[in-house]
């Protein structure tokens, strides 16, 4: 089926922060607990090898719990980063400091709005996007893609959503009784948590929409090759592939890095 470009809630400038945070909370959860993104930790660990990246620059992280479910494996692997930064367009100033307070001095945030598509130059690592890259329309993602490209870093994509509703459609429907099930062991467990998931199904209603329009935009391998080739050069590499996760699903990902060691960061 084709993509459909249609409207996430929660990404939307109008929409009410605490109900924003309260979804990205739920999903901060999920990636903790499930960890569907640990898959793609080998690809990962070579992208910062072959960018000879130290830093990791995490972008849209919600409350940055996919990046951050991967640094066990990272360590594994000796590929830990020195330092992963967090960064939104619109910030979860709560869940950041709580990823920073955990992070035994890896974690940083930036409690400021950064804009994925124009980075800011001194904000210097290897570019990482999990979940968040169907968010942008075609026009918006090869931006983001040109971005990393211009200033000289690697970036990585990972999606564990995918435009298959034979695949997705039962879990999508499921959302609101995992919402409900999984948020009494979610903290901190506030009056506003428990106000509007289980008195007035805010939460639950949304992440349901907002999952099924997530897998609506996500982009296929094709077409994130597609989308690279625009910024495809001698100096900088395309690779894209598919990790399976957590039964029939799975892991789909770009990344780039700087070929030239002119570009590349010191180690």
């Amino acid at each position: 089926m084709r993509r459909l470009h249609l409207v996430e809630l929660h990404e939307q400038p109008w929409f009410p922060a605490v109900w924003r945070d309260l979804v990205t909370d739920f999903l901060s959860f999920f990636f903790r607990t499930f960890r569907p993104y640990v898959v793609v930790a080998p690809v990962l660990a070579e992208a910062l090898e072959k960018s000879r990246a130290e830093d990791v620059v995490d972008l849209c992280s919600g409350a940055g719990a996919p990046v951050l479910s991967l640094l066990p494996a990272l360590g594994a692997l000796g590929r830990s980063p020195r330092r992963v930064t967090l960064t939104d367009l619109y910030p979860n100033r709560a869940a950041f400091r709580a990823a920073a307070a955990a992070g035994g001095g890896v974690v940083t945030v930036l409690e400021t709005p950064v804009d994925a598509a124009d980075v800011p130059v001194d904000l210097v690592g290897f570019r990482t996007l999990f979940t968040s890259f169907h968010h942008f329309a075609p026009p918006a993602a090869r931006e983001i893609l040109a971005d990393a490209r211009r200033k000289g870093e690697g970036i990585g994509v990972f999606e564990f959503t995918e435009r298959n509703l034979l695949l997705w459609l039962i879990p999508v429907l499921m959302i609101p009784l995992t919402v409900a099930a999984c948020t009494p062991f979610i903290r901190p467990l506030t009056w506003r948590r428990l106000l509007w998931t289980f008195v007035v199904p805010m939460v639950p209603l949304v992440s349901a929409w907002d999952g099924l329009v997530s897998n609506l935009r996500s982009y296929t391998r094709d077409e994130l090759l597609e989308l690279a080739d625009a910024e495809r050069s001698d100096d900088y590499g395309w690779h894209t592939g598919r990790a399976r996760s957590l039964g029939l699903s799975g892991v789909t990902y770009l990344v780039g890095w700087p070929a030239s060691s002119k570009l590349s960061r010191p180690r």
